[in-house]
């Protein structure tokens, strides 16, 4: 269940008045949630000290973590030099020690790794968060030994990523449309899917050139031996994998949000997931009956949740698509 940002600060306060404040907390969520803006209202919370940002605070005795360089990774050097001797300085008189970690997702599988052990002891009086928009690339060491908040939007309105503004434009001229037919179901699958692979091919570009970044970096550094590469190689592809996953998910939620929006002009309620795209739903809630519309909610909750499994990706969409469409 994701929060919005002052109810997830009134648990923290809550927690905080009853002495069981964690020591380590996961703040996940779209960008749209602010989540280093949120991170600096519960700095401000438990210290009792008012900074603007984050900058400020790392000014002013917190430990803030970024990526650095060009791969934008937190590579085991940031831990070992820069978190680890932080953890160990007194301090000044405040009642928390604070370490934060910006697109915490980043830190590669070593620094994750050295970061395990100080989650597992931390000093007393120690608070880590960690602020990440995939959570999902976490080891699941970490994820275990982490207290996760879950953000929205402030805003009501969606913010949509260019993929999914694709799909809305392909919902928007399905609307336009003539009567439903197989070709046309099979039209929309073949688009949908055309999505998907850009999808895809996105993240592997963008995946691959962090790795061949990470690649010149150590060759730089250290020695870089064909099992380190082999290993990086698995685990970019786990990664590549993992957010592949991610943004097909959120391009399903938004279809079930569209045919969830065109049901609700079905049956007269006035909140829409997405109002901005009333008239294009209006428009479906006419042509389609009310049996036609429960199957296609069905059959696309169906795919949605055989798509959380390991089946064919291709045999899925043409099923469903076949059947929630034709």
């Amino acid at each position: 269940m994701a929060f919005k940002a002052d109810k997830a600060l009134a648990l923290l306060a809550r927690a905080q008045e009853r002495g069981r404040l964690g020591h380590a907390y996961l703040i996940t969520g779209p960008k749209e949630a602010n989540l280093e803006g949120f991170a600096v209202r519960v700095l401000n919370l438990i210290s009792k000290v008012h900074h603007a940002d984050l900058d400020l605070w790392d000014q002013h005795g917190a430990k803030v973590i970024r990526p650095e360089s060009k791969s934008r990774r937190i590579r085991v050097e940031a831990i070992r030099e820069q978190v680890e001797p932080f953890l160990f300085l007194t301090t000044s008189g405040q009642e928390h020690r604070f370490c934060i970690f910006v697109d915490a997702e980043r830190m590669n599988e070593q620094a994750q790794n050295a970061f395990l052990r100080t989650l597992e002891e931390p000093p007393p009086r120690t608070l880590f968060l960690l602020l990440s928009e995939q959570p999902q690339q976490f080891l699941e060491t970490i994820l275990s030994r982490v207290i996760r908040i879950p953000l929205m939007p402030e805003s009501s309105v969606r913010k949509l990523s260019e993929a999914e503004e694709k799909l809305v434009e392909l919902l928007s001229d399905m609307a336009n449309r003539g009567a439903d037919s197989l070709a046309g179901a099979m039209t929309l699958r073949s688009e949908f899917e055309e999505i998907l692979e850009e999808v895809h091919t996105r993240l592997t570009k963008h995946f691959e050139a962090e790795f061949d970044e990470e690649k010149k970096f150590y060759k730089q550094t250290t020695d870089v031996d064909s099992a380190w590469v082999k290993d990086r190689e698995k685990g970019m592809e786990a990664a590549i994998e993992s957010s592949y996953r991610q943004e097909r998910e959120a391009l399903m939620e938004l279809l079930l949000a569209w045919i969830g929006d065109v049901l609700r002009h079905q049956v007269g309620v006035g909140r829409l997931d997405l109002p901005e795209h009333a008239e294009a739903t209006r428009a479906l809630a006419a042509r389609w009956d009310g049996a036609t519309l429960s199957r296609r909610l069905k059959e696309l909750r169906k795919l949605q949740s055989h798509l959380q499994t390991n089946v064919n990706e291709t045999l899925a969409l043409d099923a469903a698509f076949m059947a929630a469409f034709a």
